[in-house]
């Protein structure tokens, strides 16, 4: 047997790919037709321990070339990869909102377009949850943020945090991945039995707090930081391992419908599962998850996983004021589509252009001096919550 970091495999990670894939398909199934994925809101759980493994991965990657982590480029760099098509989106939805939702109605709609924008919005939506009448109130378009909005509050303390924890177990080569996993490990259980008290306690706030869901984010840590077993003798394990963590995953799908006790104890399945397939990987066995990750449509669908979370919510809210009618079966089944084709030509456009600098602010600082001769453009709650706007289906944005 060898063993490597698991922080130091091949960045192409074709597992990852497919588990974003199942994370957006099941959250955007769950907003579309509730009944096809009933639990589909724990997609965001496996978003965040994806999150958790690559950010602590590509942190200590860098500590590893350099003895130090830049913060200035760290955030540099979330920022061209996350913020783009986010603002993109908020401000398609600002305007249908001024041009179609009544004013009582738009202004709240505003209002947390605005907490989306700071990254906010899980606070925002809690605060929101303790007024009166709160389950009287129509969905937002842009309530699907809250998620976006713990995971920013995640990559701007994480960092800092690691960097403690490094500080804390000294730079010595032996023993050091241990003494680091002990380090998260603590922090990533207290967050845990944190979330588990404050569940029975305060299910809404639970819910939506960014100190009791960063333990989802802590796991994925833990396990960037442990050794990737390799060999021929693991490779049966590994592929069974995956074939479990793939159905823990879809056992939390369709059996964590009870939302008053998420995320507790309950929210381990859908954590643990995904754990399981992303410490697995690709194993090369013929019977292994393998092949049915590297399929072209996976892929993709894992590509534009981000793009595609970002817009479905607002074009599934929005369409029934712009039609003024509830939206029929035919009807979602086109938003469906147009969702797809919005989130590959955002992935196209604008994340791609951004990510890789072919549209940075400096490069739009000297364009505006240039003739322009075409306009170019610059990763839920349910039935407890409010209410859907009519022509939507019953389940909340989680």
């Amino acid at each position: 047997m060898t063993a490597t970091n698991s922080y130091q495999r091949a960045a192409t990670r074709p597992e990852i790919q497919a588990l974003r894939a199942v994370a957006v398909v099941s959250v955007v199934s769950y907003h579309f037709w509730p009944t096809i994925a009933p639990a589909g809101f724990i997609g965001v759980d496996v978003f965040f321990v994806i999150s958790g493994f690559l950010i602590t991965g590509l942190l200590l990657r860098e500590f590893d070339r350099s003895g130090r982590i830049s913060l200035g480029q760290f955030y540099l760099r979330r920022s061209r990869r996350i913020l783009p098509a986010a603002f993109v989106v908020l401000a398609a939805t600002a305007v249908v909102t001024l041009l179609f939702v009544p004013p009582g109605e738009g202004r709240r709609f505003l209002a947390e377009i605005a907490a989306s924008a700071l990254y906010i919005e899980n606070w925002h939506w809690f605060a929101d949850a303790t007024r009166p009448g709160f389950a009287d109130l129509a969905s937002t378009p842009v309530q699907h943020f809250w998620s976006l909005s713990v995971e920013e509050q995640f990559y701007l303390a994480w960092p800092l945090l690691l960097m403690g924890a490094l500080w804390i177990v000294g730079r010595y080569a032996g023993g050091r991945r241990r003494a680091l996993v002990l380090v998260l490990g603590l922090v990533t259980a207290a967050s845990f039995v944190h979330g588990v008290l404050l569940t029975l306690q305060d299910n809404n706030l639970a819910y939506f707090s960014t100190f009791s869901r960063a333990w989802e984010f802590g796991v994925g840590a833990v396990l960037a930081c442990l050794p990737v077993v390799a060999g021929a003798q693991w490779v049966k394990v590994r592929a069974l391992v995956s074939w479990v963590g793939l159905a823990a995953i879809g056992l939390a799908l369709w059996t964590l419908t009870d939302v008053e006790t998420f995320p507790g104890v309950v929210a381990l399945l859908p954590v643990l599962g995904t754990a399981a397939v992303i410490w697995a990987g690709t194993p090369e066995v013929r019977w292994s998850t393998a092949g049915m990750a590297r399929l072209i449509p996976v892929q993709w669908l894992g590509d534009v996983s981000y793009s595609l979370y970002l817009w479905h919510w607002p074009i599934l809210l929005m369409t029934p004021f712009i039609t003024g009618v509830p939206s029929e079966p035919w009807v979602m089944a086109t938003l469906l589509v147009l969702s797809l084709v919005a989130a590959g030509l955002s992935k196209r456009w604008i994340e791609d252009s951004f990510r890789n600098g072919s549209v940075s602010p400096e490069g739009l600082a000297s364009a505006s001096s240039r003739p322009r001769h075409r306009a170019e453009a610059p990763s839920p709650r349910p039935a407890s919550g409010p209410k859907p706007t009519s022509g939507v289906p019953q389940a909340v944005a989680r």
